[in-house]
């Protein structure tokens, strides 16, 4: 059976969980699985409101089958992750963060038959080609910034392009999400470096001759040299994106000025064209 892991943060409330759920009842997934909701972050809510806050999340998941995993200690997404691939014992796990929403029906027959494949070893929702290692202007007030920190981000970072699956939803076998060392990011730098760094999950993956692709809405495979013209990340209107989380929500209701810098940022565009730097 396939484990669907789907992450909570106490902290921010009872409204993702809401959304996630919805979401989760509009569409069926298409294949047989557990839902696992991840509670995390109880232990930094007020000590007085942690039992409301438990309850009240709770509350949400009443007619929904489900399994809990309340982590004791507050974990960071990719932590909390490992944490949780430890303890089951699902075959295949599904990874979404507190903030995604599905969007379509067969979502997750779709991510499965991927991972079916014989050379897919990871699967993902969407994926970028961005670095951390390129000076991204932004803001003025983050100039300085970025001067002073990209010696070491060059160092910790591939540069562009530099393909990775986002994790915000992604799905591996269990065996492989032991083995990439998700317990061990313990502060944001770490996570980010799992998710796009030099020993990223993505690369962790291709060492072992395994491709990582994304799936769209459509129900198709994409290779790297395909993402950009997915649209299921910062391109076009996301048309394809198969599950959103907060990220892609930004990109859709940015300016069409900024939507023109998040994609060169992910994609490297130049007058339209994607992957020239």
């Amino acid at each position: 059976m396939i484990g669907v892991v789907h992450l909570v943060w106490a902290p921010l409330g009872v409204d993702p969980l809401r959304t996630f759920l919805r979401s989760y009842h509009a569409h069926e997934a298409g294949v047989s699985h557990e839902l696992i909701i991840l509670l995390n972050g109880l232990d930094v809510v007020d000590r007085q409101a942690r039992d409301a806050a438990r309850e009240a999340l709770l509350a949400e998941l009443r007619g929904t089958e489900h399994r809990v995993i309340e982590l004791e200690r507050a974990a960071l997404d990719l932590s909390a992750y490992g944490e949780s691939a430890r303890r089951l014992q699902h075959d295949r796990l599904c990874f979404l963060n507190s903030y995604c929403a599905i969007l379509g029906e067969n979502w997750l027959t779709y991510l499965s038959r991927a991972l079916d494949e014989p050379d897919v070893g990871l699967v993902g929702a969407s994926a970028s080609w961005e670095s951390q290692a390129e000076w991204v202007r932004g803001k003025r007030r983050y100039w300085l910034y970025q001067l002073v920190n990209v010696r070491h981000a060059r160092r910790d970072f591939p540069r562009f392009p530099n393909p990775h699956i986002r994790t915000s939803a992604f799905m591996l076998a269990r065996a492989s999400a032991l083995e990439v060392g998700m317990e061990e990011t313990h502060d944001k730098h770490s996570t980010y470096l799992l998710e796009s760094g030099w020993a990223s999950i993505t690369r962790q993956v291709e060492d072992r001759g395994l491709r990582a692709v994304v799936v769209g809405l459509d129900g198709r495979t994409y290779d790297i040299p395909e993402w950009p013209s997915s649209n299921t990340f910062r391109a076009g209107e996301q048309e394809n994106l198969l599950i959103a989380d907060n990220q892609t929500r930004d990109y859709q209701s940015s300016s069409s000025r900024r939507r023109r810098r998040l994609s060169r940022d992910s994609w490297g565009y130049r007058g339209g064209s994607a992957g020239s730097s």
